[in-house]
């Protein structure tokens, strides 16, 4: 084993990331390569992924202050993915795949109206000329779920908790996948 010296500043940084009580010096060192090895590769197999938590699409975790790192829905990249395009995109593919708007709104609980609507939050998703209104991550993953699950529509999204007070697990990551 080798000793290394750092500065007082650097232990400093290490310890901001650190989990009381949990991480050593060397752990939060190991992590923040991790996430550099992460960052340099170009590789989009999965075992390169450094995931820490793997979440069941039946108990979804707090999402609060999460944001999507990559996403596909139905094999398919979703390009610089947020909770609500993610959401958007989704709805796009129910919509060609059963055609009725009646049909997706009994599925999922979040309100949308036919037609176009800027108040109150709603945005407009002109594909299939729908109203989708602003809500958080936890009831949009929710929603996300119950429409792939109810349409057997396969998807996998990376996300990560931001390092900000009431994250669940700030800096992690997670992954939810629903096979299709």
């Amino acid at each position: 084993m080798r000793e290394i010296t750092v500065k007082q500043s650097t232990f400093e940084r290490l310890q901001v990331h650190a989990k009381p009580l949990v991480d050593t010096t060397d752990s939060v060192i190991n992590r923040a390569l991790d996430a550099l090895e992460l960052q340099d590769s170009d590789s989009e197999e999965e075992e390169c992924e450094v995931v820490t938590h793997r979440v069941d699409p039946q108990v979804l975790p707090n999402l609060t202050h999460t944001t999507i790192l990559e996403a596909s829905l139905s094999q398919q990249s979703v390009k610089k993915p947020n909770w609500s395009k993610f959401f958007d995109n989704l709805l796009i593919t129910a919509m060609g795949q059963v055609n009725d708007f009646s049909k997706i709104r009994k599925i999922c609980s979040i309100n949308m109206v036919e037609g176009r609507r800027r108040d109150a939050g709603y945005h407009y998703v002109a594909e299939i000329d729908i109203s989708v209104q602003g809500m958080n991550a936890n009831n949009t993953c929710r929603a996300i779920v119950d429409i792939a699950q109810d349409l057997n529509i396969g998807l996998k999204i990376i996300f990560m908790w931001r390092c900000k007070e009431g994250a669940l697990y700030p800096g992690e990551k997670g992954k939810l996948c629903l096979p299709g």
